[in-house]
């Protein structure tokens, strides 16, 4: 283990830092069987652990950095768009390292030939703060907070005696326009007290909130609004279940006696006509590229590449001790390094086959994460056709088989399931699963005749002196459709309402209006049931047997708006939930919705600074952003665990296909 990892107490770390640490034991000691190789045959793949190796040992070689510095993402640094699609097997692989390094309170940005060891650009970026380094910056935090006196005597106000057994949790403290503020490098640690119990959520020390400067290395002001009571409800998850353990259902046995029906050629996999690649990245997480779909002999494209953007969670409570909690997950602190790994037979069916990850810990050295994806065949007796012909008493009938490529980010209380799902009708659907702990605060009130005190302004009684805040969960997808070429429109399609003129029949109609956005302006776009919007990428240049131009659909399931006010600070941060639909011309610099550093970032970045260019977008290279939500008012329910809630989008075939594509689907599973 390195060096700045014995003093922490494994114990005690929050579950948002706890999995990276995991990763790093995983790396040295037998971990679960996975799918790992050192081998790399395609521009995409990740980087490996000596590649890894040697874009730090460059920079160090060149005299940017020292054994000091530190590094909140380094990562692949994809080759241009059109090198990939022209590389065929056998060509040689370009392999560039993308680092954004620490030295100190500064910044910088590199750009490594992994190869060569050479660096090809080493440039400081002022004014940001990268994200937090969950290793290094958790235990000093962890440090200054316990070791505190002023902190130490208002935690005995509060019947904490062993500092020892307190978890602090350093959240990003978010930007709010505190002037003395500016320019510090800051996390906002609230603190817990287990006493024993595992699950140490539930054990708030309320009121008492530590503003730690992270450069400076000191607590700068610590926030006491007075002692509230530590909650003492059952809180761990096996000792909070209400009586004994219920009968399990008779086992349902998911077995393929002949191996998976898919191939895996390194990361690219094939199955059902379907061909993708993957691989996992330590801010992003699971990255889908070069999807495409076998049709009569002929692949063509449908995806370039698919993948989070950005997560934001707003917490709706505007306490001292909770104003400031406004997540930005995958730029503050990376959802693939808190990739955990997936137990076989319980987050992952026993059919399912298991990869591995490489990433770098704060100090630029290589690990291995086990089992950070799986991906597997599923059949849960869902149709993917059927027709019944009453007049002739035939029946024919098709069942659906999907094939799934999952990972699972335990991101502080909450745990996130991403679930790329390939379907044999060419629909590819985006499921998104949320559980874990909610964030609660200690109250006073015990009981329901607190739901119509102060208590409960913000929040509902879960459990005694227990109150589950009210949240939002925005998830930004960013999707580079290459819908049978690069050439795309974006077509909206507006159902309205149409009189008919009657006077014995109808009196109304549907019809569909379409519309080409020209701009990014015109293709912005916020769901509105009362206005439904079919919206639509076509290759004008490509037409179906019919005439029609090719297309995929980005359909949208249940969704939510952001209900913060458009001058609040957060929504500045997070402006990619201003609209549910985005559209940009391709450009390999804009990967992030809130911009590269949305950490204590003053608002702005990413897509809402892009899109003021107003962009011409029309037969062009497109990417669209999709913004998936759902506010979250917690419920007795979800507490001590929330049972997954899901959320989903599709794309789906529209005139990509001249017929249903699921047609020479066989009778029976496997014949």
């Amino acid at each position: 283990m390195h060096n700045q990892w014995p003093f922490i107490n494994l114990a005690t770390r929050p579950l948002a830092y706890l999995s990276l640490f995991v990763a790093a034991a995983l790396g040295i000691a037998a971990c679960s069987p996975g799918y790992a190789t050192e081998v790399v045959g395609h521009p995409l793949d990740p980087l490996t652990e000596n590649e890894y190796t040697a874009a730090v040992t460059a920079l160090t070689e060149a005299g940017h950095v020292d054994g000091a510095a530190l590094y909140p993402l380094l990562t692949l640094q994809e080759p241009p768009k059109d090198e990939v699609l022209e590389w065929n097997p056998g060509d040689p692989v370009p392999r560039l390292a993308f680092a954004i390094v620490k030295k100190g309170p500064d910044t910088f940005e590199a750009i490594v030939d992994a190869l060569a060891g050479e660096v090809l650009s080493w440039e400081q970026i002022d004014d940001v703060q990268p994200g937090l380094l969950p290793t290094v910056e958790y235990a000093l935090m962890q440090t200054i907070v316990r070791g505190n006196q002023e902190w130490q005597v208002a935690a005995r106000e509060r019947g904490v005696e062993d500092f020892g057994d307190v978890v602090c949790v350093p959240n990003p403290a978010g930007y709010f326009g505190i002037e003395e503020d500016e320019g510090k490098r800051l996390v906002k640690a609230v603190c817990y007290a287990p006493s024993g119990a595992g699950n140490y959520w539930g054990r708030p020390i309320e009121g008492l909130t530590a503003v730690v400067d992270l450069n400076a290395r000191e607590l700068v002001r610590l926030i006491d609004t007075g002692p509230v009571p530590i909650p003492d409800a059952a809180v761990d998850l096996a000792e909070a279940s209400v009586g004994a353990l219920r009968e399990a259902p008779n086992a349902i046995s998911i077995e393929q006696p002949g191996g998976p029906s898919f191939q895996i050629d390194g990361r690219e996999v094939t199955w059902q006509k379907w061909r993708f690649h993957f691989r996992t990245d330590p801010r992003l997480g699971t990255v889908v590229s070069l999807v495409s779909y076998d049709d009569g002999g002929e692949r063509r494209s449908i995806l370039y590449q698919g993948s989070l953007s950005e997560i934001f969670i707003p917490y709706m409570d505007p306490d001292v001790g909770w104003f400031f909690r406004t997540y930005l997950d995958a730029g503050e602190n990376g959802v693939g390094r808190l990739a955990v790994p997936l137990h076989p037979g319980l987050d992952c069916p026993g059919n399912a086959v298991f990869f591995d990850a490489v990433f770098v810990d704060d100090s630029g050295a290589p690990y291995t994460q086990g089992n950070v994806a799986c991906l597997f065949e599923r059949f849960t007796g869902d149709i993917a056709w059927r027709h019944y012909e009453a007049v002739t008493g035939s029946n024919e009938v098709r069942a659906a088989t999907d094939l799934v490529l999952r990972s699972i980010s335990a991101i502080g209380n909450y745990d996130y399931v991403f679930d790329w799902v390939f379907r044999q009708d060419g629909t590819i659907k985006v499921d998104v699963g949320a559980t874990g702990v909610p964030q609660v605060r200690a109250v006073s009130s015990s009981g329901a005749d607190s739901d119509s005190g102060l208590d409960t302004a913000y929040g509902h009684l879960v459990a005694a002196n227990t109150v589950a805040t009210n949240h939002d969960h925005f998830f930004s997808f960013r999707l580079d459709l290459d819908v049978d070429g690069q050439q795309n429109t974006l077509v909206s399609e507006r159902l309205k309402t149409e009189r008919v003129d009657s006077e014995d029949g109808r009196k109304s109609v549907w019809v569909v209006e379409s519309i080409s956005a020209d701009s990014e302006d015109e293709a912005k776009m916020v769901i509105d049931m009362q206005r439904p919007t079919l919206w639509r990428v076509i290759n004008p240049n490509v037409l179906g047997p019919l005439g029609n131009p090719v297309s995929y659909q980005l359909e949208a399931r249940s969704n939510a708006v952001s209900l913060l006010s458009p001058d609040d600070f957060p929504q500045r941060r997070a402006g990619f939930t201003d609209d549910h639909l985005w559209v940009t011309p391709y450009d390999p610099e804009e990967r992030y919705a809130a911009g590269t550093y949305p950490n204590q970032s003053t608002g702005g970045d990413g897509l809402p600074m892009w899109t003021s260019e107003d962009r011409p977008i029309e037969n062009t290279d497109l990417v669209l952003w999709y913004t998936l939500g759902f506010h979250h008012a917690p419920r007795a329910e979800d507490w001590p665990v929330t049972p997954t809630i899901w959320n989903e989008f599709a794309l789906r075939p529209f005139d990509f296909f001249d017929r249903n594509p699921a047609l020479d689907l066989p009778a029976s599973q496997g014949s």
